[in-house]
């Protein structure tokens, strides 16, 4: 769940990934070996097949840890956001997210307003 909601920020946004380069490299990385063991996985249809892929489970572990140290980032880069900018407490991380990612266009973030 958490990749999917990281994948949705860093890669629907441009603006996203120029702000946060580190954090943007960081997902890439994550990203592409995720799909990699994804597709090992999709490659064998038997549930007892899947769990027998070697080093899987340490795999999603080690993922699953640096998702939480990317998310971590965002989160910290959105409170710094906010304690530039108090009128965004009363956003949510979503909301204040895609405001942040679509600056440029009036109209994506005029409906936050």
């Amino acid at each position: 769940r958490r990749w999917v909601y990281l994948e949705g920020i860093f890669c629907s946004s441009a603006d996203i990934q120029q702000l946060l380069p580190n954090e943007f490299a960081r997902f890439k990385t994550i990203d592409t070996e995720f799909i990699g063991l994804m597709k090992k996985v999709a490659a064998k249809p038997k549930v007892l097949d899947a769990v027998g892929i070697e080093g899987a489970q340490k795999q999603l572990e080690r993922l699953s840890d640096m998702l939480t140290a990317v998310q971590k980032a965002l989160g910290d880069y959105l409170e710094k956001q906010r304690s530039q900018f108090a009128r965004f407490y009363f956003v949510g991380d979503e909301d204040l997210l895609e405001m942040i990612g679509n600056s440029k266009d009036v109209q994506a973030v005029s409906r936050h307003l």
